[in-house]
């Protein structure tokens, strides 16, 4: 399962009223920068650097990503991604709007159990009266989303059919590089660690005063036999058969070593 990502909206107050503009407006990042807040939430959640909003928006607006009285041009994500050495596309030119079963969708669905991120561009409906970009992280049921301008639940954790038909375009963004240090630990290797975990606490010196009198008692009485070196591991791990076995003679279930 994708890790869920670092959040961050456009509504923000420490930077809503704050320009992205290009000259002849007057658009600010609470009203137009959807597109670089969702970059920032992948690129912060990726590279674990301080990447916010404004640093996005500012990056869109020097790099000529701005467009004139509307959002942020389609083809930001790719370079900006790339900046930090992440790999990003667009799944399709076809736009998916009113076409739940395009094959678009399995193809956004197979890319996230993969490890990869998406981008979305939705169209007008219950995420945007237009256009509105939106990550997403998961699929199990329901669509995981993170809004930059919304935490309703129904906009976050979206009906499949709903957000399919509303859908116009992905961009996928790809952070299997970012998570193989995070991949869970195999068998083998938790056996291997647990083995050497016992083996250096097998071979740890007993404190010469603790314990001596009970020690002397167990092996007067044969209750402690000897390794294959001749001594007893004092500190070693005690199996169950080990432990019965010294129930056994404690108990007179076997000739008492004199």
């Amino acid at each position: 399962m994708n890790r869920r990502p670092i959040s961050y909206f456009q509504t923000d107050p420490r930077w809503a009223a704050l320009p992205y503009r290009v000259p002849g407006e007057r658009s600010t990042i609470g009203g137009s920068g959807c597109g670089p807040t969702a970059a920032a939430m992948l690129i912060e959640t990726l590279t674990q650097k301080t990447f916010t909003p404004v640093d996005a928006c500012a990056w869109s607006v020097e790099h000529g990503y701005k467009a004139l009285n509307q959002g942020t041009y389609y083809s930001y994500f790719v370079p900006q991604f790339a900046a930090f050495g992440i790999s990003c596309g667009q799944l399709s030119w076809v736009n998916t709007y009113g076409k739940p079963d395009h094959e678009n969708h399995k193809k956004a669905a197979g890319l996230l159990r993969q490890g990869y991120y998406l981008i979305a561009l939705m169209g007008r409906g219950l995420w945007t009266r237009s256009g509105h970009f939106v990550v997403v992280w998961w699929e199990d049921g329901l669509i995981r989303i993170l809004d930059p301008a919304s935490t309703r639940y129904e906009r976050m954790n979206g009906d499949p059919a709903l957000f399919r038909s509303q859908v116009k375009y992905y961009w996928w963004v790809d952070a299997r590089p970012f998570q193989r240090e995070e991949e869970p630990m195999t068998q083998e290797e938790f056996q291997r660690l647990a083995g050497a975990y016992l083996e250096q606490l097998g071979r740890r010196e007993p404190d010469p005063a603790w314990g001596a009198e009970a020690r002397a008692w167990a092996l007067e009485r044969g209750l402690i036999a000897g390794d294959e070196h001749g001594a007893p591991r004092w500190e070693a791990p005690v199996t169950r058969n080990q432990l019965v076995t010294v129930l056994y003679r404690l108990w007179g279930g076997a000739p008492k070593t004199e």
